[in-house]
């Protein structure tokens, strides 16, 4: 069974050549006969009239019997390819040269006899064979003029069925040698020409099909660069296939890190939810038990604690629903004008509380009056309280913190420093990943390390990036910009 493209291509170039060259062949034969009617009936266009004039047929004015028979006779003899008949003025066969168990027709068509008379450009004219109901034959054509008036016409058949028998005979041997050596030669030239030209065209199309069995198989290596979208249909097919490779194994590799990243969330999130609802149920239990046992004291303690890991446990359902939203392109940002100084201000007032309780002083560095700016003002005021809540978490009840405000040219720069310890050259890249948290987790870490995820996800909304920087000689930055309006 043939299964490559080139067997195939090569099957039909075959198939073609041969139907070619049958066509060809048959073509060939059809206008050799053509010819050779049009150059017998040419060569012997005035035989019918020279019979007349020559053989006397005309004899005062009134047509011989005698040498119209001794004409038939002789001719039979002389040149039997030859077929005479004459015809009375309607196209009637009144006697003939041939046998008379050969003759067929009564009568012969005048419309060929015309056409003859009155033709000027050398083209075939055939004419009905009186030995055949459906067979037409070159000729040549005379009337016959008697003092009566036209007695009719003398009509020559010109290859006549010995003829035809003959070179019947003769035309089976030649034509099938000669249609057998060009169907032959068509082959073989063709197919000498043809075969390395189709090897060349498909060469491409198997290297295409070994990439894609290749990558059928997970192989990475099959896929090249793309350079251009120029060249054929192959070339654009390659391409085409190339950019889907790419683009699938992107797709892979964004599923698997994708896969990665649920696993790990799974992993965090039972560790992180389990911890505070473990401390919930722990210290409600102990309540429990101590009821009418406890002091005011104790138990006050102990609900302070449960409310604490309580807190705990709804920041953490508050950061996951939020960054769902996110990342499932749930949210779009209202962007309007307004004033980054006096966000700054409100947020800043709402976090001194909590600053104060740790013994951390929090601040704000203004270099005066400061433009409009453009965003989504709830999503800015969440980014600014997850960079202080961040801060705070980390400075360890003392430390300070300041929020510091830049102009520039086309942007207002918003600085968030802390007191803390320097971020480590090699967690800077992780730092704005998901679940990720620095140093080992306690009561005091509330969230579940997705705070700056969500503050970098907002602001990757904003079309603007937020980056990390270690301030000589100690604290760290965190810096992004907005538009001004």
């Amino acid at each position: 069974m043939i299964t490559s493209l080139y067997a195939k291509l090569a099957l039909a170039l075959t198939l073609v050549l041969l139907l070619v060259g049958t066509l060809f062949g048959g073509f060939t034969w059809y206008l050799s006969r053509q010819h050779a009617a049009l150059v017998v009936q040419t060569f012997n266009k005035d035989l019918a009239s020279n019979l007349i004039e020559e053989r006397k047929l005309i004899e005062n004015g009134e047509l011989s019997e005698k040498m119209l028979k001794e004409t038939f006779e002789e001719y039979m003899a002389i040149n039997p390819s030859i077929e005479i008949y004459l015809l009375n003025q309607h196209g009637k066969i009144v006697s003939h040269s041939a046998p008379k168990d050969k003759v067929v027709r009564s009568s012969v068509s005048l419309d060929p006899i015309r056409a003859f008379l009155g033709r000027q450009e050398y083209e075939p004219v055939l004419g009905d064979d009186p030995r055949s109901s459906n067979r037409g034959k070159a000729f040549s054509v005379a009337p016959i003029n008697t003092h009566s008036g036209m007695f009719g016409y003398l009509y020559v058949v010109l290859r006549g069925e010995a003829y035809d028998d003959v070179a019947r005979t003769l035309e089976q041997q030649y034509f099938v040698q000669l249609g057998l050596q060009v169907l032959g030669l068509s082959l073989v030239f063709g197919l000498l020409a043809g075969l390395p030209i189709l090897w060349l065209v498909t060469q491409r199309l198997r290297n295409l099909t070994v990439k894609m069995d290749r990558f059928q198989r997970q192989d990475e290596a099959c896929v090249t660069p793309i350079n251009n979208n120029q060249g054929d249909e192959v070339n654009r097919l390659t391409i085409a296939f190339e950019s889907m490779s790419n683009r699938i194994l992107e797709q892979i590799h964004s599923l698997e890190e994708n896969d990665k990243k649920r696993r790990d969330l799974v992993a965090n999130i039972s560790h992180d939810l389990r911890t505070p609802i473990a401390a919930i149920l722990g210290y409600l239990e102990r309540l429990k038990s101590r009821v009418g046992k406890a002091d005011e004291s104790e138990r006050l303690d102990y609900i302070e604690t449960a409310l604490r890991n309580a807190s705990r446990l709804s920041m953490m359902i508050e950061e996951l629903f939020e960054l769902a939203k996110l990342e499932a392109a749930g949210v779009t940002p209202e962007i309007e004008p307004f004033s980054i100084s006096d966000l700054v201000q409100d947020v800043v007032q709402q976090q001194k509380l909590v600053c104060s309780s740790q013994k951390i002083k929090i601040d704000i560095e203004t270099p005066g009056e400061l433009p409009l700016v453009r965003g989504d003002i709830g999503m800015i005021q969440r980014v600014l309280e997850n960079l202080i809540k961040n801060a705070v978490t980390h400075l360890h009840n003392s430390g300070r913190v300041v929020v510091r405000l830049f102009k520039g040219p086309e942007t207002v720069s918003i600085n968030v420093w802390d007191s803390g310890e320097r971020i480590p050259s090699a967690e800077i890249s992780r730092l704005f990943d998901r679940f990720y948290q620095r140093g080992e987790r306690d009561e005091r870490t509330l969230g579940a390390g997705l705070g700056l995820h969500i503050a970098k996800q907002m602001l990757a909304l904003h079309k603007t990036t937020i980056n990390v920087k270690n301030i000589d000689p100690t604290g760290k930055a965190f810096v992004f910009e907005l538009p001004v309006a």
